[in-house]
């Protein structure tokens, strides 16, 4: 178990409309990082048509080269403590790809209205020049709104 300083990478209400990297955390030199939690759910209150979202975290080892997505700042839980160390991308088309073989570390396959909420019994911990994925790998049918959030433990430095 580690024990160190807890950090939200949250969205809201985007709407989702093709397979993508919802969350890519990248490792910070000198720190370890672990996730902890992983949450997928509906950020819209007109439903969406009926179906099953295939969702993955995998582990990127070696040399990453990041999605295209957009930089996203992680929220700290108490507020004493410093600015995360570690950087995030939301919402990446392009997926982030290692020069190693990827881990993959959980595949899930729920019903879209009854979400995702997941907690790692051991969190994966990713270092410098490694990356996190939690990955929709299949396209939403219709208008989908979606609300992420990945929660990751920094220690070190």
């Amino acid at each position: 178990m580690m024990y160190g300083r807890i950090y939200k990478c949250q969205f809201e209400s985007i709407t989702v409309a093709a397979a993508q990297d919802l969350f890519q955390i990248k490792g910070a030199t000198g720190k370890m990082c672990g996730i902890r939690r992983v949450s997928l759910g509906l950020g819209d209150v007109t439903l969406p048509s009926s179906q099953a979202l295939v969702l993955r975290a995998r582990f990127l080892p070696a040399t990453v080269t990041d999605g295209n997505g957009t930089a996203h700042t992680p929220t700290k839980t108490d507020p004493g403590d410093a600015a995360a160390s570690f950087t995030a991308i939301r919402n990446s088309t392009t997926p982030a790809t290692s020069s190693n073989t990827a881990v993959i570390l959980e595949e899930w396959g729920p019903h879209i209205l009854s979400g995702h909420d997941f907690w790692f019994p051991k969190p994966p911990p990713i270092g410098p020049s490694e990356s996190f994925v939690y990955e929709l790998l299949n396209t939403p049918s219709g208008t989908v709104k979606l609300s992420c959030t990945v929660e990751v433990e920094e220690i070190g430095g």
